[in-house]
């Protein structure tokens, strides 16, 4: 590859390593997932129900109904859909990105952790379950750290925006491999990560060095996973990309 810093040649294709690896993981979410689409989930949103399949169930007394199986959201949202109106429909169970879904004792976190730290990797127990030190690069701030606890997972596109943005319509299986796509999974500062909170590209983006990258890869999310970003979101993303240069944009390997 060339045009990229050695650090995020380094991070791309430990990624693609690990989308490899991870394969069987991704494609068998939906045989574990099926099981508790009969099953009632663990919490319920603070609206006080829960999403089941291709369905909501209230629970509480003033719980609302979300527009989620609306017949008008067979349309794409409009320039006066209201996204806020669709946060308290959110439930993060239903976007799990802390479980041991290969049964390695390892949670996705973990695995991230391993897979992009710069030097050895050292533990806090026997069973190499919980990594303590290492030596990571945070593509956001450009920092660099050596203590785990320092950093965790922030999704590119974050999930409560996805939620919003028409993720409240898929099914289990969709939402859990969204929420465990190492293309949406970076370690980061954690107060970078409340910084940024749910926002999107127009109100957020990363130090200038790594916003091509960063574009890039709410592009190739969005498309992925058929996800609408708002309008504001995908201008902002366009311009950024418009600008960058093209051999940044044809060897990142996220085309």
């Amino acid at each position: 590859m060339t045009g990229l810093s050695q650090e995020l040649e380094e991070l791309i294709m430990n990624i693609i390593q690990y989308i490899s690896y991870k394969q069987a993981f991704l494609t068998g979410i939906a045989g574990l997932m099926s099981g508790m689409l009969l099953g009632h989930p663990g919490s319920l949103d603070i609206n006080g129900g829960h999403y089941m399949g291709p369905s909501y169930h209230c629970h509480m007394s003033g719980c609302a109904m979300p527009d989620t199986f609306d017949l008008g959201r067979s349309r794409r949202d409009g320039a006066f859909t209201n996204y806020q109106n669709r946060e308290r429909f959110f439930n993060r169970d239903d976007w799990s990105f802390e479980e041991d879904f290969d049964q390695d004792c390892q949670s996705t976190r973990q695995e991230m952790l391993i897979l992009t730290s710069r030097t050895e990797i050292k533990y806090t127990n026997p069973r190499n379950c919980v990594v303590r030190t290492g030596e990571w690069l945070d593509e956001y701030t450009g920092k660099t750290f050596t203590v785990a606890v320092q950093i965790d997972i922030d999704h590119v596109i974050p999930l409560m925006y996805a939620h919003t943005h028409g993720g409240d319509r898929w099914m289990p299986d969709k939402k859990l491999a969204f929420a465990n796509d190492p293309l949406n999974i970076m370690l980061v500062e954690k107060q970078e990560i409340r910084r940024k909170g749910d926002r999107g590209p127009n109100r957020y983006l990363p130090r200038e060095e790594f916003q091509c990258e960063y574009a890039q890869l709410w592009n190739v999310l969005a498309e992925k996973y058929d996800l609408q970003l708002e309008s504001r979101d995908r201008n902002k993303v366009r311009k950024i990309l418009e600008s960058c240069p093209d051999e940044v944009l044809n060897q990142s390997g996220l085309q």
